[in-house]
Formats: structure tokens, C-alpha cells, sequence
């Protein structure tokens, strides 16, 4: 597997797309719509690769007072567990220190913050819908 930032507009960032809506929006029987990708031309994306085939992708949207957002993480089910979403959030928060950021937030959905408390992650504050999920606010200090 090889984790790459991705040009906005690009093929890849395209397949990203695709892969972002079977992996994340299909099961909740949502699609990925105008909105959920509105902004995105200033945003950073990464994207997994097993040969030219997306296999995870991640996107980082920067905040105010050097906050960036973890967003739209999302691995192949026939990866999860292997070791490549961890692969895949270090190498975000990799790309956001480069870049000066100093902390990262998200919207993890509550079945994964177990996962992301591995990785140093600490919830803020009560669980909340978003997508029609139970989510919670998670930050970490990079």
C-alpha cells in the first residue's frame, strides 16, 4: 500500500470520491452530494493505494488557529484491522505538521473511537447525529 497526497480535480482525487461514497455514503443509503464536497478545492487529499486501486482515503480541512480537520477517513473493508487506517491517519497528521498545524479534530462516528482513542485521540464532549450516525468530536494535539 502507498499513502500519497492527491491533486484536487485530478483522476485519483475523482476515484477518491467514488470510493469516499460506496465506502461511507452507499451502506447509510446516502449519496455523496454538492454539499458534502463543497470546499474541497482548498482542502488536502490523501489517498491509499494498492497498485492503481483506492483502497483508503482521507481528507484534511484546515481550520482557524492552527486546527485542521480529519474528514472523510474512510478504509476497504478488506483492510480494516490490518493496520492501514492507522497507516493512514499518521499519515495525515504527518501532512498537517508540515504544514504548521498543531492540533487535528474530526466527527468520528462512535463505533470508531475506539480506534481513534489508539491513536491518541480524545473525545469532546456528548455524541450527536451527523449523516444519520451517532458521532462524536475527537482532537488531538499533534
Amino acid at each position: 500500500m502507498v499513502i500519497k497526497e492527491i491533486p484536487y480535480g485530478s483522476y485519483l482525487y475523482e476515484a477518491t470520491k467514488s470510493f469516499r461514497e460506496e465506502i461511507l455514503r452507499r451502506p447509510l443509503g446516502l449519496v455523496l452530494s454538492d454539499k458534502d464536497i463543497e470546499g474541497e478545492d482548498t482542502q488536502i487529499h490523501i489517498a491509499a493505494m494498492a497498485g492503481e486501486t483506492v483502497v483508503g482515503t482521507v481528507v484534511l480541512k484546515p481550520l482557524a488557529d492552527g486546527c485542521i480537520k480529519l474528514r472523510q477517513m474512510a478504509i476497504s473493508p478488506t483492510l480494516q484491522g490490518k493496520g492501514a487506517g492507522r497507516q493512514l491517519v499518521q499519515f495525515a497528521e504527518s501532512a498537517a505538521k508540515a504544514r504548521s498545524f498543531h492540533t487535528m479534530e474530526m466527527h468520528a462516528r462512535v463505533f470508531a473511537q475506539e480506534f481513534y482513542k489508539k491513536l491518541g485521540y480524545h473525545a469532546m464532549g456528548q455524541p450527536f447525529i451527523e449523516a444519520t450516525v451517532s458521532t462524536i468530536k475527537m482532537t488531538k494535539i499533534l
